[in-house]
């Protein structure tokens, strides 16, 4: 046992970097829904990484440590303390056993990544340990954390003792390479974009749209000057993917996430780049966002650009990580 769930938070659940091959099985890849974030995490405490993640939202939980560890948030700010010290994002921390975990009010950001060095243990299903939540499977138990659960994560090879904070991070400059500006996103125009009329063509980009309380992890549906198709169309159901922006019957938009299904009938009028859905999935219900097209050129330009700024935080963590046990 190596964390004890005290007070359970309104969605947390253990995440990676999703399960892949199976949509043929109508099966969607899933796994976090900021994959940047859950790779710096891991990154900072020294795993590989897709390595599992607590995926938080607010409310978060509150988690008791039941031995050392070295920890890492990346994503969003819910004003995170330890033993009401607080917690810095982007860096690792090491907390001592009987440390208290708690998150505070929502500062910036939707969801948190808390990884910890050696990785968490859970489930694994299709080759991934993140939860489904439709079906049950995966994670810890295929469900959110609840209230007395525990969870173990994986044993080192490192001596945790030393100092409170470790003594590297990530830059404001790298990460707001990502983040901003938050609410603009980026995306190419997609295979029923021309079914549109002119006018809401031009709404498309001129309007801004604000993410409803009715957004999960399966789809953020958006509330805007309805959109409308230059006339009624039958589309037979085709591949859909995470980013997919399809029009809803209202004329409102819903743009598809990490647990989306595999196949939808709605007209695919735009795809947010796969750049920006960290961004995106840090934007929280109430909030605007307005979108940008781009071409398919600059949006492979963007992800390639995010590869390496992954690539190199990655070797810099391992080399700070190595270098402080050591020293």
């Amino acid at each position: 046992m190596s964390i004890k769930i005290i007070k359970q938070g309104v969605l947390t659940t253990l995440q990676d970097g999703g399960r892949k091959g199976f949509r043929n099985m109508g099966i969607c890849p899933g796994g976090a829904m900021d994959i940047f974030a859950m790779a710096v995490s891991n990154f900072l405490v020294g795993n590989y990484e897709s390595a599992a993640v607590l995926e938080i939202n607010f409310p978060g939980p509150e988690i008791l440590f039941q031995q050392n560890a070295i920890i890492s948030l990346a994503g969003a700010d819910l004003s995170a303390s330890v033993n009401n010290e607080p917690l810095p994002l982007w860096r690792p921390f090491f907390v001592k056993k009987d440390a208290l975990l708690k998150f505070k009010k929502p500062v910036y950001g939707a969801k948190t990544y808390l990884a910890v060095q050696g990785g968490w243990q859970s489930e694994k299903w299709l080759g991934s340990y993140s939860t489904h939540l439709q079906v049950a499977a995966g994670g810890h138990l295929g469900r959110a954390l609840l209230k007395d659960d525990a969870i173990s994560f994986n044993e080192d090879n490192f001596s945790l003792t030393g100092d409170k904070v470790l003594n590297w991070h990530i830059s404001h400059k790298e990460i707001s390479k990502i983040y901003e500006p938050a609410n603009s996103i980026r995306c190419i125009k997609s295979i029923e974009w021309d079914l549109l009329d002119e006018l809401s063509k031009q709404n498309f980009e001129k309007n801004n749209f604000e993410i409803t309380n009715q957004s999960d992890r399966m789809g953020y549906r958006l509330s805007s000057e309805p959109l409308l198709l230059e006339q009624p169309a039958e589309i037979i159901s085709s591949a859909v993917d995470a980013g997919t922006v399809q029009l809803l019957p209202d004329g409102n938009l819903i743009v598809l996430m990490a647990d989306h299904q595999t196949t939808g009938g709605y007209p695919r009028i735009a795809s947010v780049i796969k750049a920006d859905l960290p961004k995106l999935s840090q934007v929280r219900p109430g909030q605007k966002i307005d979108f940008k097209t781009v071409t398919v050129t600059e949006a492979e330009d963007a992800l390639i650009s995010m590869e390496q700024i992954l690539t190199e935080i990655k070797a810099g963590c391992r080399l700070n990580f190595e270098k402080y046990f050591q020293s």
